[in-house]
């Protein structure tokens, strides 16, 4: 657990997801943007909610941000953990647990699924890149699916198949893993609680489910929306954050490149919204709780 160098009073934290390195040059372009506006308007700590970049393109955009003058921190994304089956870095878990912690340190990000990153007696960073057990939709998905099992093991939807399928190498299974990151996140929201009096919890995957895809009524159990229900979040994280609801400050999310503003009970969250073509960026000023959002790249699909 990091220690804070100083009181924290007034801060403003830059969070930002979904950056997708060197995929597209539109995408690599607004990410330069939005480097250079953070340049321009250093924040107190910045925050990277995963998917930075696949491979080696991970540490290459964090060398992007190697000027700022401010804490920096960050959770990985499923991307960030995908591995070739010939890949020198080990499986996905090694990835997750050694490789990108190396990469974050080199860079001078602190990896917050290896610990919280405390900001003084007020407030503390907590972090997960959390994962999927399926449990948003498992229901519906035995009453909907006859073939719902096959569906879940094999990640394959009406047309095509989700990419951990492929790239998520591991001897692990989704819910095992589940289990795992939200038990660590757990020990590191009651370790940094013991020390600071408020939390806010960054995620990459949803971490409740009114932070998920944003859904037309009438497409709501559809089976590919149920299916990216079950690969997007779990209950037992929810439960986790509603049993600290009075000490969690507010919840910041990405993986569905789509903005959406939510509450759990008492907790505001917040979903950042980037796309692989333009970015997203949330300013919140703490304490006041505001948060304020940049765009940089058109918000447009292709």
């Amino acid at each position: 657990m990091s220690r804070p160098t100083a009181e924290a009073t007034d801060l403003r934290l830059a969070i930002t997801a979904d950056l997708h390195w060197g995929i597209y040059e539109s995408g690599d372009a607004a990410t330069r943007q939005l480097a250079a506006f953070l340049r321009r308007q250093p924040p107190d700590v910045l925050v990277l909610a995963g998917d930075i970049g696949a491979g080696d393109d991970f540490g290459r955009c964090l060398g992007l941000f190697a000027e700022l003058p401010c804490r920096k921190a960050l959770v990985p994304g499923n991307h960030d953990i995908w591995v070739t089956s010939t890949d020198a870095r080990g499986d996905s878990l090694q990835v997750y647990r050694e490789h990108l912690p190396r990469l974050c340190a080199r860079h001078g990000f602190h990896y917050l699924d290896a610990g919280p990153l405390l900001l003084g007696s007020e407030l503390a960073l907590v972090g997960t890149i959390n994962w999927y057990d399926y449990s948003w939709s498992l229901d519906a998905l035995r009453e909907r699916l006859p073939d719902w099992a096959e569906r879940l093991q094999s990640k394959r939807f009406s047309r095509g198949r989700h990419n951990d399928a492929r790239y998520v190498r591991w001897p692990l299974d989704d819910r095992r893993f589940t289990a795992e990151v939200v038990a660590q996140c757990e020990r590191h929201l009651v370790a940094a609680l013991a020390s600071c009096r408020r939390a806010v919890v960054v995620t990459h995957h949803p971490a409740f489910q009114g932070l998920s895809f944003p859904r037309p009524e009438a497409e709501s159990f559809s089976p590919d929306a149920l299916l990216w229900e079950a690969f997007s979040g779990n209950r037992a994280l929810e439960a986790l954050l509603a049993r600290h609801a009075d000490r969690i400050a507010a919840v910041f999310s990405g993986h569905t490149h789509r903005e959406r503003e939510n509450r759990l009970g008492s907790i505001p969250g917040w979903n950042v919204g980037g796309d692989y073509h333009f970015k997203r960026l949330l300013w919140l000023d703490w304490p006041a709780g505001q948060v304020e959002a940049h765009i940089f790249g058109e918000p447009k699909r292709p």
